[in-house]
This record gives structure tokens, C-alpha cells and sequence, in this order.
């Protein structure tokens, strides 16, 4: 007999590394804009207020945005689409619309949740212990302790987990995702050293509105609303 194999669509996760000088001009980003309750020795956070721990960034004249974020979102928008349907009369641009970092140390932890936008990311900067020795500080009691985590529902409506098992080796990996995935942060127990990551989200631009999804006038030209987002080389995002 002959096979044949039909996998349905869906979207993905895209995992890449900060190469040094894209460091670099995030951590100089993370420092100028953290409390004045920081206090920092060189790239370590030495010690913070309890209420300052998570602070908003700005990307001064897009520079992050430019030279980090698009290029990623080009690359997931080429293999996967946008994870997202128009339900509008047009096409819309793309805006990074969230920016921000969080420090973190023993018994924090992010509950689960998920973003109101299209694409989520994370870049982990400081990773001050291995997950995959967290969870054995009491072994079967912290099975996902230090570890990130995304949950999605997959082609039968089952619930699936991926993981990553962060450690030090993880400085500089960044990952994008479906902001509708539902994810969360285990917490570390081994070191009061703080866990540094930023995070953002890119959303639609509702001021960037361009090329009817419809043409009445002439309907063999209508687009599909699920093809890759090739119209977002308009605003540069691809």
C-alpha cells in the first residue's frame, strides 16, 4: 500500500540566540530603565525594591525593534503566518506595542497566563540556576520547578505542554510565540540570584489599515485571509 501524510496547520514556537552585540544593547536597555531601588554591578542585579521587581522598557529611536524583533517576527511569518484572522474589512499593519523586564528570585514565579496580542516573546538574560537540578532539590514534589512552559491545545483538542529547561546556557535564547498560548514561570529555590528576562508583544495596529480582505468590485481578486502575511512588507515587519 501507499502512504500519504496530511499534517493540519498550525503555528509554532521560533527559538533563536541574541548574538553579542544584540545583548549588549539590551542589557544597556534593561539598566536605564530599571527603578532607582536597582542596584547593579556591571550586568548583575545585585538587589531591588520587592515592588520594583518587573519595570517597563522603551526602545529608544526603535533601534530593538529594528534590529532584534522584526527580523525574528519576519522569520516566524514566513514559516507559519500570523496566528491571527482578520475579522475586518482590511488588511493591518503590525505595532511592538509591550516592553518590559522582570527580575525574579527564590519562590517567584508567573501564574498561568496568556497576552491580548498576535506574537509574544521572551529573551532570558540572566539564568542563575539549571531547572533540571531545581527540580530535584526535593525530588516528585517541584516537577517543573525553574522551567518556562507553553500550553496549547492541539488537532484533537488535547492539552500539550513544551517546555524549556532554562539554565545559565540559556543567557541571550530568545522565543516567540501565539500570544494566545497560555504559558507560565516555575519558580527557583537554589540561589537568591535574580532570574533577569524581558518580554513584549507585538498587536495589530488598529491606525495601520490597508487593502480590502473583500473586493466587491471584483471578487476573483479577493486574498485569502490565511496566506502568509506577505502585505506586512509594507510596514517593513517582513
Amino acid at each position: 500500500m501507499n502512504y500519504e501524510f496530511h499534517d493540519p496547520h498550525n503555528w509554532g514556537v521560533l527559538d533563536t540566540k541574541l548574538e553579542k552585540d544584540e545583548l549588549n544593547l539590551t542589557w544597556d536597555i534593561i539598566k536605564k530603565y530599571s527603578p532607582k531601588s536597582a542596584v547593579w554591578s556591571g550586568n548583575e542585579l545585585v538587589s531591588i525594591d520587592t515592588d520594583d521587581k518587573q519595570w517597563e522598557l522603551t526602545d529608544p529611536d526603535n533601534k530593538w525593534e529594528n534590529t532584534i524583533l522584526r527580523p525574528a517576527v519576519a522569520k516566524y511569518a514566513e514559516r507559519w503566518g500570523m496566528p491571527c484572522r482578520s475579522i475586518t474589512t482590511h488588511f493591518h499593519g503590525l505595532s511592538f506595542n509591550r516592553f518590559w523586564c522582570r527580575a525574579s528570585t527564590v519562590g517567584d514565579y508567573q501564574s498561568l497566563h496568556h497576552h491580548e496580542s498576535v506574537l509574544s516573546f521572551v529573551v532570558w538574560m540572566n539564568i542563575p540556576f539549571n531547572s533540571r537540578i531545581e527540580r530535584n532539590i526535593q525530588p516528585g514534589f517541584r516537577p517543573s520547578a525553574g522551567d518556562f512552559a507553553l500550553y496549547y491545545t492541539d488537532s484533537i483538542g488535547q492539552v500539550q505542554e513544551m517546555t524549556w529547561h532554562i539554565s545559565k546556557e540559556c543567557n541571550g535564547q530568545m522565543i516567540v510565540f501565539p500570544s494566545a498560548w497560555k504559558h507560565a514561570v516555575w519558580p527557583h529555590f537554589s540561589t537568591e540570584d535574580y532570574r533577569i528576562s524581558i518580554a513584549g508583544d507585538v498587536a495589530i495596529n488598529s491606525y495601520d489599515v490597508y487593502d480590502p480582505i473583500h473586493n466587491l468590485a471584483d471578487p476573483s481578486k479577493e486574498r485569502d485571509i490565511n496566506e502568509k502575511p506577505s502585505d506586512l512588507r509594507k510596514n517593513g515587519w517582513i
